[in-house]
């Protein structure tokens, strides 16, 4: 007897726990026969499904929309057959026909034989979840339509550095489209394409310091682009950190400030032409005048010096001159000069300028070599002032080669709209770090160079709509490309 009141007891126990667990779940409870009819349930189903427990004791289940009655079939006679607990996710119906979305947990009850008897089954009503889950889906792709549509390249990235995720300008810029870029470090991307391995370390050290200063940063940095080009973009670094104060990502922003950078440097050199252009003003009225009269006086005085001082008046009178020269460059930066557009043949051009500059040539043991291509086509532009051009470019040639040797003027199609007038020399070379400041008043590798020279040459081929390239390598030579356009009714011709 003390045998089985002692069970009695640890039933009563069980039950009791059983209850307590069925009353304080917020999971709904459902406990069914093999026919589908109710056995139990709990409040937690009661609130979510609507029905009291004495309206579904005995009854089938009525939780079951009539599209799923045949796959809850299926999923029943699958657990009866392996014995095994089943979890799905599902839709089930409320006592006002409304559908709400479930997690389901379906565990068979076996009885002494091991044979299943009935099912538990464990509901969790998950519709605010699913609706959550559909919105932060809807969220995150409008925000990767946002981050897609902007011109400006976006990448987020984690505590390590790696690449979370980039927008489609990203991967345009540095051609990783068909890259499997998630989760590695800039540096690892470098191997898919070496052409951005600079930018890519560069990149890294930037991060780096965005965390260490713990602040928004902001700086440029450059892309290299297939064929030499590069793009300047503004980039700001915006690191994010977990409540503890460590590392949880960093986001780069960056625009395309490439354009920008050209008008700025296009204003600068604006700004250095209009002072050149006031300088010039001030020059014609305060040293012509003088310079005028001086070289009256000096040529006075030839008649009557000694032919012991003839060489100090000699030097005074180049030195006047030399002046004059300079002076007269001035003059035609601040004033425009009346120009005559014609056609002309480029060839003949090169022959007067070559004329002009022979001598020069001849006195530093420099030869002049021209090299032409058959029938180019005329180009329309004011004769006089290429004339200045070409007669510069080669004049800084000589003046380059003071060991003498070869001069080749090349003229050619450049394609089926532009000419091209190139000068190849032998001398000392240019600094690359200084050709991008070539063309700049008062900027000059000259001793007594004022600048202006090469500048009013750049200003003469823009105004043709043509084009000045210089590439150049020390003691090796300096090649001078000169761009200009056909025009279309000569090259129909043609």
């Amino acid at each position: 007897m003390t045998k089985n009141k002692q069970m009695e007891e640890d039933l009563q126990s069980t039950k009791q726990q059983l209850d307590l667990f069925l009353k304080n779940t917020v999971d709904s409870i459902i406990i069914f026969d093999l026919q589908r009819n109710f056995i139990k349930v709990n409040e937690a189903f009661e609130e979510v499904f609507g029905w009291k427990e004495p309206e579904v004791i005995g009854r089938e289940l009525p939780i079951i929309p009539d599209f799923l009655q045949e796959k809850c079939t299926e999923f029943l006679q699958t657990i009866v057959k392996n014995r095994h607990v089943m979890s799905f996710e599902t839709i089930r119906q409320r006592k006002d026909g409304s559908l709400i979305e479930v997690s389901c947990f379906v565990s068979p009850i076996v009885n002494a034989k091991g044979n299943v008897t009935a099912f538990a089954s464990i509901l969790r009503d998950i519709t605010e979840h699913k609706r959550m889950e559909v919105a932060l889906k809807e969220s995150e792709k409008r925000l990767r339509t946002l981050i897609n549509a902007m011109p400006d390249l976006v990448v987020f990235k984690d505590g390590e550095g790696r690449w979370l995720e980039a927008n489609d300008q990203t991967l345009s810029y540095f051609d990783f489209k068909d890259v499997p870029y998630y989760g590695k470090k800039d540096s690892e991307l470098a191997v898919y394409n070496p052409l951005h391995k600079e930018t890519l370390s560069n990149c890294e050290k930037t991060d780096q310091e965005a965390w260490e200063n713990g602040r928004v940063t902001r700086g440029e940095e450059v892309i290299l682009q297939p064929g030499g080009k590069f793009i300047i973009f503004d980039v700001i670094k915006i690191p994010i950190f977990y409540s503890d104060g460590t590392r949880k990502g960093i986001v780069a922003i960056g625009r395309d400030i490439t354009e920008l950078k050209k008008t700025e440097e296009l204003l600068r050199k604006s700004e250095k032409l209009a002072v050149v252009g006031q300088l010039s003003a001030g020059i014609a009225h305060e040293i012509r005048n003088p310079l005028t009269s001086l070289k009256g006086f000096l040529s006075l005085l030839q008649s009557s010096i000694e032919k012991s001082n003839e060489w100090y008046l000699d030097v005074m009178v180049s030195e006047i001159n030399r002046i004059e020269s300079i002076t007269n460059q001035f003059m035609a930066v601040a004033k425009p000069q009346a120009i005559t557009i014609q056609l002309q043949d480029l060839r003949m051009l090169i022959d007067q300028v070559c004329v002009v500059v022979y001598p020069e040539a001849t006195l530093n043991n420099i030869q002049i070599i021209i090299d032409t291509e058959a029938d180019i086509p005329l180009i329309q532009c004011e004769v006089n002032q290429l004339k200045q051009v070409f007669i510069n470019i080669i004049k800084n040639a000589i003046e380059a080669m003071k060991n003498g040797g070869e001069i080749v003027v090349q003229i050619m199609k450049h394609d089926d709209n532009f000419v091209l007038f190139r000068c190849i020399d032998q001398g000392c070379g240019i600094p690359k770090e200084r050709i991008p400041y070539l063309g700049e008043p008062f900027y000059s590798l000259k001793e007594k160079g004022t600048g202006l020279g090469l500048m009013m040459c750049y200003k003469i081929i823009e105004e043709h709509q043509g084009k000045i390239t210089i590439e150049s390598e020390i003691n090796k030579g300096t090649t001078v490309d000169v761009i200009l356009p056909i025009p279309s009714y000569c090259n129909n011709r043609h």
